[in-house]
């Protein structure tokens, strides 16, 4: 199968080697994502929101959409912030309803991100790569 990685250019990329998202075959897996520096003074909600925005730019790159997001795992420093994450992700994939976990961690980088996102979708044979 072909492999394809899709950069979104930020220099921990090259620092840590990792690529914003892989495409093998019709599976696609986006790396952990926070919000951007611009987006990291909002509240849970709207960090979540302009992360899933960022996933779904990996995935439009991938020649995916979130109709293609089979599971997706959010990582969080405060569970008291679930329900406002909860909700961005509702908002963001609604029907689609994919297979979904959530998972408290000590601390997230960049420091002040309150979640992190990991995607993975799965491309219909259909769709072209």
């Amino acid at each position: 199968m072909d492999r394809r990685t899709i950069s979104s250019g930020y220099s921990s990329e090259e620092t840590y080697g990792y690529s914003r998202a892989v495409r093998i075959g019709p599976f696609i897996f986006v790396s952990g994502t926070t919000a951007r520096a611009s987006d990291l003074e909002k509240d849970s909600h709207g960090q979540a929101k302009a992360a899933l925005a960022i996933v779904a730019e990996a995935l439009a790159e991938a020649g995916a959409s979130l109709e293609d997001v089979a599971r997706t795992v959010a990582y969080v420093v405060d569970m008291a912030d679930e329900p406002q994450i909860a909700r961005a992700h509702a908002e963001t994939f609604g029907p689609i309803r994919p297979a979904s976990t959530i998972v408290q961690v000590s601390g997230l980088s960049p420091k002040e991100a309150r979640v992190e996102f990991e995607i993975t979708a799965v491309v219909s044979a259909n769709r072209a790569t």
